[in-house]
């Protein structure tokens, strides 16, 4: 049983800007907390389903390596990925609504827990909410940089 997340935050830039920046692989990390490495590593454009990623997260003081494919693309509003961390898989993405001069950004993401892991759902859940938050924030002080 897959845990869906919801959080949104409106950013202070173009909707294309801020498209842009989500599509750029190597922008994770300044935004993703706990992401060291985000590298693309099939051949062609990013922007294809079934696109290869690889990510590389501290979490809970390790390292992991994270495999992560492209599942949804639609250029300017839509990005979608799957991934897995050990006995935790996951979906998650943005959606982007262009507000005129700014953009609301909503990040969504679904933990499915296999095996002993459902015991520990309402922490997963708990650190779900902070990453998809933190997501967020971080991702507004890239972009707009301090005000």
């Amino acid at each position: 049983m897959a845990n869906r997340l919801e959080a949104t935050i409106l950013i202070d830039k173009p909707a294309e800007d801020v498209f842009t920046f989500l599509n750029t692989p190597e922008n994770h990390p300044k935004f993703v907390p706990g992401m060291l490495e985000f590298n693309k590593t099939s051949p062609g454009p990013i922007e294809q389903v079934g696109t290869s990623v690889q990510g590389v997260r501290r979490f809970l003081g390790r390292r992991m390596e994270l495999p992560y494919e492209i599942t949804e693309y639609q250029q300017g509003t839509r990005l979608g990925m799957q991934g897995a961390m050990g006995p935790i898989t996951f979906k998650d993405g943005y959606v982007l609504e262009s507000m005129g001069p700014s953009t609301r950004v909503k990040f969504w993401l679904e933990l499915t827990l296999t095996g002993v892991m459902k015991l520990a759902r309402p922490f997963v859940a708990f650190v779900g909410r902070t990453h998809a938050h933190e997501t967020l924030v971080n991702l507004k002080k890239a972009l707009e940089g301090s005000k």
